[in-house]
């Protein structure tokens, strides 16, 4: 239930057959109603993580109600600075206005993912890691987000690709970084007879 190439790519690499339904939620409704403050203020400890788990409840149940003898699987992520929740930046502008934000800073991105089989939901988790970004200058932020062009991206960088030159240190799964949790998941596929080896 996911239209990211990102997280195709990642379930096709441990052979994974599947097909793609993004889900059509109303994203902003959902963060509304978990954070009333306004986006950028937060709430405190534990709200990310609760965003990201709703956001992912969503996305899986909104596809799964369509495909009842299959099992679905949602994500969803958010990039947290303190109690600050970024958005996708959806300009270059944007993307390096946040990166400037970060740089120098300890910042965690929250991943969640869902399966649910029809109306019901068999798994859920959230995992989180922790990014410590080195130290930019204005003009180094604004060259990344323009040759990167991370517009659609949970914290204006691409970890995947040279978004990677701009951090010091990590403690995390890079599985959650990229926005899905693989081992949990996995995991249970495993334990649901979903998938299987040999």
């Amino acid at each position: 239930a996911s239209g990211s190439p990102v997280r195709a790519q990642m379930l096709k690499s441990v052979g994974l057959q599947f097909s793609v339904a993004p889900s059509n939620v109303d994203e902003a409704a959902i963060k509304q109603s978990l954070l009333p403050l306004p986006l950028g203020e937060g709430r405190g400890e534990g709200q990310p993580q609760l965003l990201a788990a709703a956001l992912a409840r969503a996305k899986c149940l909104n596809v799964s109600t369509h495909y009842p003898d299959h099992l679905t699987i949602g994500a969803d992520q958010v990039c947290a600075l303190d109690t600050t929740i970024f958005s996708k930046p959806v300009t270059v502008e944007k993307a390096a206005e946040q990166i400037m934000q970060l740089q120098g800073r300890t910042h965690h991105q929250h991943s969640a993912v869902c399966v649910a089989c029809g109306e019901d939901v068999v798994f859920e988790t959230v995992t989180s890691a922790a990014l410590t970004m080195r130290e930019l200058t204005h003009a180094q932020c604004v060259a990344y987000a323009q040759q990167e062009r991370p517009l659609q991206a949970c914290g204006s960088y691409l970890f995947e690709g040279m978004g990677r030159h701009l951090f010091e240190r990590i403690e995390g799964d890079t599985d959650t970084i990229l926005g899905l949790p693989m081992v949990p998941l996995l995991f249970t596929l495993h334990r649901l007879g979903a998938i299987k080896l040999g």
